[in-house]
């Protein structure tokens, strides 16, 4: 009888942590990237670590995701981090927030923990199209990222600083979901794509199994040039740089184009997202889950070290010029795991 009252109690004890579980929702982007690897790793170890119950939906676009972990209604997202910037300056996307009310929601906005989204914005083409420069992109319908969204102000700033063109002028911009921008590039509905990738991309294989393909880097001189710099050191940007023998586990089905064997591009660091009124000891108990996975999610996802998860510092994360700050939880769980965070990252309320 002892037995089974203890037994019994057990299982209510049980059911009663299941019962406090909350239940999160988390959107992120394309499958197969970043912000994908990153919202369905924190479902697995918030639940394993009975922290949280995760509703994870991708194919999202974060501009929107964003907003809506600033005005409460989504819980977590994958946070692009020119897009806090962008929002609390009312600018871009969030044009129509204008400036006060922009400032106001990304005020609500917390980080837990940040990596780079992308390995970076690489221009691809079939080899036969005859596209192995930037500059050969004029004229040519070219695939630059969903209808709105940090991808695709990304991609058009590449491509302007890079050639010199703008989208509708010097050559005419392919905005779909990411859902589709696969199928539009084998059915050579545009010529050519500029768009964000990890290393190894998802996305590659596809389009290699279909034709040989060009990805070409950013020319040395115009990447070291103050127009490029100046953009890579803008809230919400960092260098990507890289030798190409990094890309050989491709193949030779893709030829990678660069003038010294370095390949040059943009990286855009993230974070996943919450609203600062978050439950700290939920932001928390996130977080640390999440840092005490890293190890794993790098045996896990051969590109996962190249997206930084595991580094908070500032110089690489770029958290500071936005104005980015981490929850108060998660500075916490940082902290105690033995990391130093900047000042500069700390929230002061």
């Amino acid at each position: 009888m002892k037995r089974l009252l203890a037994t019994g109690a057990a299982m209510m004890l049980t059911a009663s942590a299941y019962a406090q579980m909350p239940t999160l929702t988390h959107e992120y982007a394309q499958p197969g990237g970043g912000s994908d690897v990153s919202a369905k790793n924190l479902a697995e170890v918030a639940a394993a670590g009975k922290v949280a119950t995760i509703q994870i939906q991708g194919g999202k676009t974060l501009t929107r995701s964003i907003q809506q972990v600033a005005e409460g209604k989504t819980d977590i997202a994958a946070m692009p981090i020119v897009l806090h910037f962008l929002m609390s300056r009312g600018l871009g996307p969030y044009s129509s927030l204008g400036r006060e009310k922009g400032a106001e929601l990304a005020a609500n906005l917390r980080a837990l923990y940040p990596y780079h989204g992308i390995a970076g914005f690489f221009l691809v083409a079939y080899a036969s199209t005859g596209i192995d420069s930037w500059d050969k992109i004029k004229g040519k319908t070219v695939f630059n990222g969903p209808p709105r969204g940090g991808a695709l102000n990304t991609a058009r700033s590449v491509i302007r600083l890079t050639t010199g063109l703008n989208d509708g002028k010097g050559y005419a911009g392919k905005q779909i979901a990411w859902g589709q921008a696969n199928a539009i590039f084998l059915d050579r509905s545009v010529e050519a794509a500029v768009r964000p990738g990890t290393n190894p991309a998802s996305w590659m294989p596809i389009l290699a199994a279909a034709g040989k393909i060009n990805m070409v880097s950013v020319p040395k001189a115009r990447w070291e040039g103050k127009a490029w710099q100046k953009f890579l050191n803008a809230p919400g940007n960092a260098p990507a740089f890289f030798p190409v023998s990094e890309l050989a586990h491709y193949g030779d089905n893709v030829n990678v184009i660069s003038e010294d064997d370095m390949f040059r591009s943009v990286t855009a660091p993230f974070s996943d997202a919450v609203h600062k009124k978050m439950d700290e000891r939920i932001a928390k108990a996130l977080t640390a889950a999440f840092i005490k996975s890293i190890p794993n999610l790098h045996r896990k996802v051969p590109f996962a070290k190249g997206l930084h998860f595991g580094k908070i510092d500032d110089r690489t994360m770029a958290f500071c010029n936005a104005g980015t700050k981490l929850h108060r939880g998660s500075v916490e769980a940082w902290e105690e795991a033995g990391f130093k965070v900047d000042d500069c990252m700390k929230p002061g309320s």
